[in-house]
Formats: structure tokens, sequence, C-alpha cells
């Protein structure tokens, strides 16, 4: 267990001190401003001793929505987190335009570090951790307290979600990039905090540039939140691109985060972290959805996924071995929706089972009444606990018998709470976000599933054994569960879809819930 033990964080020091800290090699600061509570700032130091696995570097700086120094507590014992609810109403920033505007409502106790710098590239990086109060439960709430970065007045964005640095965008929901602190786990007061992410954004090489960064609550004055940065984190000298890679359910891949990554410092790339773990050749790390990631002797990593079919996110840090590093996010995608043989599905004049429909066939669908099916398709897979079909017991949604579906296969969901929580009257929610564990569950019984897709023009909802569900629905994620034959079959069905994004398909039926919003409306 973690000790509690408070991180030394100097809040005398100045805006330039604190700019020096954080910008690194190939950037020269010329100015720097600092706007806040003069307690919700500073320049922290030690923290891989004294936080370990919480901070994104040894030092850095620390700007605060209360005072700064409320990250960690001084108890000595293992009550690391002795406080669910630390606030301070600080005589921070109210009101600030760029932060309202982020935020999409009044913002408060803002601290805020305005910096003018010449870069020698033309990318900047900027290395954080975000930590906060309001994790876990105000995560479905307008209490969304959020990080906020603009170069030359252009509102940087982390890969993740919407975009945003903020409690609403990452938290238990992207369970590899979160860590859920309320069991005292970590030496910090936080209730939860990020892993190690990075903001990346174009500059002007050669000319002043301005940077705005800062954290603010939202709404309110209560629950603290921090931003972390990262000592020498801010700079041009190596830039880690964020990738993207498709990866088949229990497949194996090798990928090269680094192909993509660049070095203006010398030096020669190579990986050191996964996930904030420390790493060598041949070494392994497990993330917590199940998938393993191994660093090679070439630099490359392979990945082997598990069965669960899902988008996953890992960081990793690329150094270039004479004292330069930076951090990037790699987005793991693996996901097939699909019914199971024996599934019927509604037709004009009666009900067909899903193996016996072929193209040209039409089939109901809820919003457009019949439509031609444009392509079938089918897989088989081994039942694993991830890769097991969903089983909604007869009546528990609305169907006439049995209905078993893939983990990821979306399911319609109505009513008050749905129009309640979510301003609309209906929503998809994935059938594993459903289970409760006696009428919806994994159909562990089952060795092997044969699996079938179903594609229209458009995204539909059907019905299949009288409960409404979604048709498939084709992109990047999707298309990585086929072989390169049936991919080449789909893509002449649909030139206009793009392989590598998915736009030309048109939108969603309906609103996808995420994970942590599904077991909203699943405990209700």
């Amino acid at each position: 267990m973690a000790t509690a033990t408070e991180l030394s964080i100097d809040t005398t020091a100045s805006a330039l001190q604190m700019a020096e800290e954080i910008f690194g090699d190939g950037v020269t600061v010329t100015s720097a401003a600092y706007s806040g509570d003069a307690l919700s700032s500073g320049i922290y130091s030690g923290a891989d001793t004294t936080t370990p696995g919480v901070a994104p570097a040894d030092s850095g700086v620390i700007l605060s929505t209360g005072y700064a120094r409320d990250f960690t507590n001084s108890d000595g014992s293992t009550n690391t987190n002795q406080r669910t609810d630390t606030t301070t109403n600080t005589a921070g920033v109210d009101g600030d335009a760029d932060f309202n505007t982020l935020a999409g409502t009044q913002t408060f106790d803002a601290a805020i570090l305005e910096v003018e710098f010449i870069p020698d590239g033309d990318t900047l990086t900027i290395d954080f951790v975000l930590s906060s109060e309001e994790y876990p439960e105000f995560v479905n709430s307008q209490y969304n307290d959020v990080i906020g970065v603009w170069v030359n007045g252009v509102e940087a964005k982390v890969s993740i979600g919407d975009g945003t640095a903020s409690i609403g965008n990452i938290n238990e929901g992207s369970e590899n990039i979160y860590v859920d602190n309320t069991g005292d786990g970590f030496n910090t007061e936080m209730d939860g905090f990020t892993i190690t992410l990075t903001f990346v954004a174009p500059v002007n090489a050669g000319e002043v540039n301005t940077l705005k960064i800062g954290v603010a609550d939202t709404s309110d004055v209560a629950y603290d939140t921090n931003l972390l940065i990262a000592g020498g984190s801010v700079q041009t000298a190596i830039v880690a691109e964020d990738d993207q890679e498709d990866i088949a359910i229990g497949k194996t891949r090798v990928i090269d985060v680094l192909e993509n990554d660049s070095t203006a410092a010398g030096g020669t790339l190579s990986i050191t972290h996964i996930n904030d773990h420390a790493v060598s050749a041949g070494d392994t790390v497990t993330l917590a959805t199940g998938q393993q990631i191994t660093l090679n002797a070439d630099g490359t990593l392979t990945v082997v996924a598990d069965g669960d079919l899902e988008t996953v996110h890992f960081n990793y840090t690329a150094d270039n071995g004479e004292g330069n590093s930076d951090t990037g996010l790699v987005e793991i995608k693996q996901t097939v929706p699909c019914f199971l043989r024996g599934t019927l599905i509604r037709v004009p004049g009666g009900e067909v089972p899903v193996e016996d429909l072929r193209p040209g066939m039409e089939v109901l669908t809820l919003d457009n009444g019949p439509q031609v099916l444009q392509w079938t398709g089918s897989r088989r897979t081994a039942c694993t606990a991830r890769t097991a079909p969903i089983r909604f017991a007869a009546g528990s949604f609305g169907n006439s018998c049995d209905l078993y579906v893939s983990p990821q296969h979306r399911m319609v969901v109505s009513g008050p709470l749905a129009e309640l929580l979510f301003g609309e009257p209906e929503v998809l929610v994935k059938a594993k976000d459903l289970v409760n564990g006696t009428t919806i569950r994994p159909a562990l019984e089952l060795e092997q599933a044969d699996y079938f897709h179903l594609l229209f023009g458009s995204h539909q909802i059907l019905w299949a054994n009288g409960a409404l569900s979604e048709s498939y629905q084709p992109g990047p994620e999707t298309a990585a569960g086929f072989d390169a034959e049936t991919q080449a079959e789909i893509r002449e069905l649909f030139p206009e879809l793009c392989a590598k994004s998915g736009r030309g398909f048109g939108t969603a039926a309906r609103l996808s819930l995420r994970g942590f919003e599904a077991r909203v409306i699943a405990a209700a």
C-alpha cells in the first residue's frame, strides 16, 4: 500500500520559473504570466519517489482549481485518500471566456499559465496527467471539470473520445488510461487520475508563438481538479505521433508505433515505457482490458488481441537515449456486431432464421419499413469468457424466445431514463453493458458460436426474436474482423466508404452509449 507523504510543491514559483520548468529542448521561452490563486500553482519535485505511478514526470508544474498542496496529504499512514470531496473555493479565475466556451457553461477557480515562446520545430507536444476529486461519482454530470490548452489561439485536443481532457471524456469508460484511487492505491488525495497523456499542436518555427494552458471547475466551485505537466515535456525535439490500429478479435499483430515518430535532437528512438510501465525488449504488459503488449528487440510491438469486441487505448514513451522523450497514444479497435445462428429476423410476412437470409431479400426495419439486404457475412468463433455471446432470456428485452448476440452488438433501449439522461427517446447499448447476471448473461455453456452479419444501404434498427437491435455498420474497426476477400467485397458494394475512417456509410441509427453511460441505465 502507498504511504501518505506530502509531495514537495513550491507554490512561490513565478510564472517564468514554471514556464522554464515545463518547456524543454527546441523551444526558447520569452515571457510568461500566471492568472489564478497564488496557492493553486507551483513546481513539484521528487514525484517518482513520493507519488510513484501518479505524476507524468519526477518534476513539473501543477495547476489546481483548489490548493496545489492538497494533491497529497502528510498523514504518514496508508490512508492516502482521506476525503472524497476535497474542495477549496479559491481566488482563481471565474468565467474565463475560453474555458466557458470549452466547457459549454460557466467555469470557476481556473489556474492559467500563458507563455510566449520561439520553437525550433513545427510541432509542439505537452505531456500531462489529469487528476480530480470529481472522479468517479460526477463523471455523468454537469460538473465536468476540464483542462484547456490553446496554441496560438487554437484549441489543442487529445486523441480520445470528443478530444477534451475532461472528467466527462476520460474516466472509467477509458479503462486502460484511467486509474481509480478510491481504494488508496496511490499516494494522492485525488479519487482518480489519468495515465500520462499528450497534447500535440502545430506551431510556427522561428517565430513567437503563444500557449495558454490551465484547468477550471465547471458549473460550480466544488471538488478540486489538478493538471500536472511533465517537466521538459513542452518541446519540439521529439514528437511521438498517436497511432490507430485495427486487429481482429483473438488475433496477434506486430505494429510499428515508432514509424511515424520523429526526433530533431539526435539519437535513435526506442520505447522505454508501455502504459507507464518501464519495459525492455521481451517484456510484456497486460492491459486492464486484456490485451497483451510485448516490446520486440527491433522496437516494434506485438499486440495479442483478446476476444472482446471493443476499442481500447494505451500509451508508450519514445526516448532518444540522450535525455529527450515524448509520450504517444495507441488506439486498438476490435469489434464485429452480429447475430447467432438461429436468430429469427422479422421480414414482410413473417420471420426467417438469420442464416437463411441472402442479399436481395427484404427485411423489416423500424424506421424505414422493408429494406433490401446488400450483404450478409458469417464467421465461427470459439467461445471464451470474453467471446461468448450474450444471452437475453425470453421476455427480458421484448424477445419472444432466448436471443444470443455478440458482446458488442448494440440493443435498443428506450424509456424515460434515456430521455432524461441523454435527451433521446431511444439509445443503443452494447449487449455486454446490459449483463445483469440472471436474465442477461454470457452464454458460457457454448463451446463455439456461428455469427451472422446483415448489411443494408444504411444503418438500420430491426427485430431479432422480437427484440429491437442494430444491423451491421461498416467501418475500419468492424472490417478488421473479416479477411481481405470479405473486406474487398464490402468496399465493392460501398465504393464511397472510406476504409480508414469509416466515413461514407452514413450516421448511426441511434445515439450509442459508452460503457459507463450504459451502466447507469442498466442499474436502474
